[in-house]
């Protein structure tokens, strides 16, 4: 049975054993593993069931000094991370602004010359249709395509600024949100030409202690939106992922409600993911889970080991469960961390 199949079935709440996976880690950690490996065929034994691709095109104009400005008008200071310098929107208003035409970009977009690794493609969109029908009898392919609304929101209005919007101009931030949704279900519709399995929105709603705007504002602001970006994937016959960091505990069920079909990310340091599954696992699929801020760099190999076998266990118990790490094995982790990670990953249990 391919990755693709097995993990279908997972997803349709078929418990599947070995439990489904993805591995995914930076370019210094695969450097890292390579010498501790002794070469490259390691990866050889890595079967990742989902490929994400990254479809890369949204335009930068260089201004020179590390300077940049975006789609939108704002400009940024490179770095990191990159920070706003000057927000496209620096008054909560619309009038006399409008947001660029996306498509031509994302149409004619090429693949960088700098690529990240191949487990996470960075693509032009005709590249990402190659890689799609090379892939996609073997592996569940989705496409992302750049921020979300409520990231797009304050990175055209400044941080700060579009929280003090949310409670004192809230006609404004409905009209902004409104203009964004609208260029984002058309970029939906192009990528929905492809022939993925799915789309993952990538927006990132919760900071450590819960929602950063709160369950309310994000009820009244984003969910209803949200909701038609999911609507519209369904009604093409795909999946609905939703990539977001931090505690989003409380808006799960709003999440269930807009249509999401797979949450990502799943950050144990930020919420209870066991709980997430217990309460939610007959409703919503749940990918990652594996915490990236202390365990793989501040564990042992032993406790990693064991807490892979046991979200393997318990999250995937009666299927609907992809394991994988929270966040990418990033440079910071031990290289004896990274490989007990994947070889526990890799293991025949569970």
């Amino acid at each position: 049975m391919t990755p693709r199949k097995r993990l279908l079935k997972a997803f349709n709440f078929e418990e599947v054993r070995p439990t489904p996976y993805t591995i995914w880690f930076d370019h210094q950690t695969m450097e890292k593993l390579n010498s501790y490996y002794g070469g490259t065929a390691w990866r050889e034994h890595i079967e990742d069931h989902i490929l994400r691709i990254i479809v890369k095109w949204e335009p930068k104009e260089i201004l020179g000094d590390g300077l940049y400005r975006d789609i939108h008008g704002s400009i940024w200071q490179s770095g990191e991370p990159a920070h706003i310098v000057k927000p496209a929107l620096e008054l909560p208003s619309v009038r006399g602004f409008s947001i660029p035409d996306y498509i031509p970009f994302l149409r004619n977009s090429k693949t960088p010359s700098t690529t990240q690794h191949e487990q996470l493609p960075s693509l032009g969109y005709e590249d990402a249709r190659r890689k799609i029908e090379a892939e996609k009898e073997n592996r569940l392919v989705i496409l992302q395509y750049g921020f979300g609304l409520f990231e797009c929101g304050w990175m055209m209005r400044g941080y700060e600024n579009l929280f003090v919007d949310l409670l004192e101009e809230p006609y404004f931030c409905h009209q902004l949100f409104d203009m964004l949704l609208e260029r984002h279900l058309q970029i939906v519709d192009a990528l929905l030409e492809l022939p993925c399995d799915g789309i993952i929105f990538v927006d990132d709603y919760g900071d450590q202690r819960g929602v950063i705007v709160g369950p309310e504002l994000w009820r009244r602001f984003i969910a209803p939106r949200l909701s038609k970006l999911y609507e519209r994937v369904h009604r093409s016959g795909r999946l609905v992922f939703q990539h977001s960091c931090g505690n989003v505990f409380d808006i799960v069920p709003d999440l269930i409600a807009c249509g999401l079909d797979v949450l990502q990310s799943l950050q144990p340091e930020a919420m209870p993911i066991y709980e997430l599954k217990k309460l939610y696992g007959k409703d919503l699929r749940f990918w990652g889970g594996l915490g990236t801020q202390r365990l793989l760099p501040m564990g042992t190999p032993d406790e990693i080991r064991s807490e892979v076998r046991r979200l393997r266990r318990e999250m995937g118990a009666g299927g609907g469960y992809c394991f994988s790490s929270s966040k990418p094995i990033m440079k910071d982790v031990p290289v004896e961390n990274a490989a007990a990670f994947i070889e526990e990953t890799l293991s025949c249990g569970f």
